[in-house]
């Protein structure tokens, strides 16, 4: 078996709005069966693992919450690992307030941003012209720029959706401070995955629906990379991939991609 682990995306690659794409339910519990070991890694800030394999439960995947690692997640231990305990004003999913809190970071109201360590800029439903005050005075304080993902759009079912870069960009454009970013393509948290795996990265498949999200991603740790045609990226894109960028295997989606590499 050439690889014995997967880096898997989730929108785009999986479901799209939480409908799965067609035979990829049945693609994941094949590489289940087959002994692959597979992480989910998500750049959705809004969600945790208990509630994604919950779901995905519900579609018909056997997964545990051990299975997956959000950008949320990753935001909360890399903050740890960076300078302990922190005074968080997280502007993004409420996934990423969730793992601060449970990591033991103090997650700050908007009123208490002269106290922020860090500002925590993502996708955000809820964002508002108060938001970006206190992000933009919390800044200018001396706090430190966190992005969780710099995607522009994600697909939605009806379409594509602005994503996280797009929440990030005023914080950038109005202080001029660049972020650190967590989230695929970064390291950080690639890294973070190659841990929980517990495998080398020559043992190990990234895969997704992006070029310069997912396999950029694998790209970044040197890992072999598979770009799905079910999200992000179409056909038609092909042709205008960078060569630094072209991925290992192109598949029309997850099924076609075990058949052909597990056969």
């Amino acid at each position: 078996m050439k690889y014995r682990g997967m880096i898997i995306d989730l929108d785009g690659c999986v479901y799209l709005d939480y409908m799965p794409i067609g035979g990829s339910i049945e693609a994941l519990n094949r590489l289940r069966d087959l002994g692959v070991k597979l992480i989910y890694v998500t750049n959705n800030p809004e969600i945790t693992s208990e509630e994604l394999a919950e779901r995905l439960r519900g579609l018909g995947v056997e997964c545990s919450p051990d299975d997956f690692l959000t950008v949320g997640e990753a935001v909360a231990s890399y903050l740890l690992s960076r300078s302990g305990r922190s005074r968080v004003l997280v502007i993004a999913g409420n996934g990423v307030g969730e793992y601060c809190r449970r990591m033991g970071h103090e997650v700050l109201g908007l009123d208490e941003w002269r106290r922020a360590e860090y500002v925590v800029a993502g996708f955000d439903r809820e964002i508002n012209y108060q938001k970006l005050v206190a992000g933009l005075r919390a800044l200018l304080n001396g706090a430190i720029l966190i992005g969780t993902n710099p995607d522009a759009i994600h697909p939605g079912k009806d379409g594509p959706e602005p994503g996280s870069g797009a929440f990030i960009a005023p914080f950038e454009y109005m202080t001029g401070i660049k972020p650190i970013v967590v989230g695929k393509p970064s390291k950080i948290i690639m890294e973070q995955a190659l841990r929980k795996l517990g495998m080398s990265v020559r043992e190990v498949l990234v895969v997704g629906d992006r070029v310069d999200t997912d396999v950029k991603a694998g790209k970044v740790i040197e890992a072999d990379t598979a770009l799905v045609l079910t999200g992000v990226t179409k056909e038609k894109d092909l042709s205008a991939i960078s060569p630094e960028l072209k991925p290992t295997y192109v598949f029309k989606n997850l099924q076609e991609l075990v058949k052909d590499l597990y056969p």
